[in-house]
């Protein structure tokens, strides 16, 4: 069992065991037993689901505390453009940016404008590849986990490209040591993120040694501050390190809407990237150059740790894009200067996560996979979730494993009971 710290973590003292949260988790990590519903850290991808279907508010968000600021001479906040969309119309990029720092930052660092040469950098890219297709876009890093776990074959898709916070992060750090005269360690870079798996990435890098980053708060949790602070001091920084291009990103489509390449597509929500991907596993859209996939429904927009909801996000981040204009900010002759010298390219090769198998020696572990199937076969195959796991099939393995009981299946028990009331009257009867 791989144990390390999660984005997302259950409150017991709230939690009641309604088996909602493991039946939406797209790897089956949650399972509830004893009333409570506990995560494998093997499977689990951070993606954030159980927290929106968790009626409780047991389902959390682990992100950094202010004490976290503390450690560094200087901190930066660098802001998810999903932030803008949180606020009425009216509000300017440029307002968000300067609140930031009257929340206790001690400067700011848009993406936008990395966005936009990322754009330039997958058109340059997918013009030299040569496959396998399609391409997959590594924005969304519960996407990257997926993959890694659930569809290890299609880790040659991604788009070996980092991300633009990252690569964002990564600039402002060396600017500010050279500029302030600091040691990077003394600079405290934080994300200001609109989902949990964007939490995991920075705590848990796919791709790189460390993260750039060095920590995240919620958009949800700073929205109330920001308003004030905006409401206080109404005053704006420029908007000219703004790019209309790059500010899309924060929606589905927007990733692909300055490219060339016309030859892709978005994939928006956890059932249809499963839908896609498990169809790109069976060679279908082999005829796509690129998809731009996100877990969550709207892309970045719709992250569980937001505030304003996709809908109205989206209307805000398009009436903001047309009011700053659609201006290049970035040469095409630069970004792919800047491609050939691998400035954007990941450090590592990804990986598949490895997955406990039903047991270490092979002739084991296929007596098993028959004993798990045998039990699949007692099963009803309702899906209910009343036993805890998030279906029959999980169930089946759990049992294998030693981990669960066959019993635990209500219409099992039901069945057994019916038996042994049949038995035992029938005996009384002779």
């Amino acid at each position: 069992m791989i144990e390390r710290s999660h984005a997302v973590v259950t409150d017991p003292d709230k939690c009641i065991g309604c088996v909602s949260c493991s039946q939406v988790c797209p790897t089956r990590a949650i399972r509830v037993r004893e009333e409570l519903a506990r995560v494998d850290d093997e499977l689990c991808i951070d993606c954030g689901a159980c927290i929106d279907a968790c009626r409780w508010d047991a389902m959390k968000a682990k992100t950094s505390s202010p004490a976290d600021l503390k450690r560094f001479k200087h901190t930066v906040a660098v802001p998810s453009l999903t932030l803008y969309a949180q606020f009425d119309k009216g509000v300017q990029p440029g307002q968000v940016l300067r609140a930031l720092r009257h929340v206790g930052f001690d400067s700011t660092c848009d993406i936008s404008w990395m966005c936009e040469m990322l754009t330039g950098a997958t058109d340059a890219y997918l013009s030299e590849c040569d496959g396998p297709w399609p391409k997959i876009s590594v924005t969304c890093p519960a996407v990257v986990r997926l993959i890694q776990i659930r569809y290890p074959d299609l880790i040659p898709h991604l788009v070996p490209l980092e991300t633009p916070r990252e690569l964002a992060a990564k600039l402002r750090r060396r600017r500010l040591a050279a500029e302030l005269g600091l040691d990077p360690s003394e600079i405290g870079i934080f994300f200001i993120t609109p989902c949990t798996a964007i939490v995991d990435s920075i705590a848990a890098p796919v791709g790189l040694e460390a993260s750039n980053l060095d920590g995240a708060f919620s958009i949800a949790e700073l929205y109330g501050p920001l308003l004030k602070a905006i409401k206080r001091d109404p005053g704006a920084d420029s908007a000219e390190s703004i790019s209309a291009k790059g500010l899309r990103w924060a929606m589905a489509g927007g990733e692909i809407s300055a490219m060339r390449n016309s030859n892709a597509m978005t994939v928006r929500s956890l059932r249809d990237v499963v839908w896609v991907f498990d169809r790109i596993e069976s060679g279908t859209f082999a005829g796509v150059d690129f998809i731009e996939a996100y877990i969550c429904s709207g892309g970045c927009v719709g992250g569980t740790l937001t505030i304003a909801g996709r809908f109205v996000a989206q209307r805000n981040i398009r009436q903001l894009a047309r009011a700053i204009g659609d201006s290049g900010k970035v040469k095409e002759e630069k970004v792919r200067s800047m491609l050939r010298e691998h400035f954007f390219d990941i450090e590592s090769e990804i990986h598949a996560r490895p997955v406990r198998p039903l047991a270490r020696d092979l002739r084991r572990a296929i007596a098993l996979k028959r004993e798990r199937d045998a039990l699949r076969q007692r099963l009803p195959g309702k899906d209910c979730g009343a036993c805890g796991a998030p279906n029959c099939d999980t169930l089946a393995e759990d049992v294998v494993r030693g981990e669960a009981a066959i019993e635990d299946c209500v219409f099992v028990r039901l069945e057994s009971l019916e038996k042994e009331s049949t038995n035992r009257h029938g005996g009384d009867h002779e």
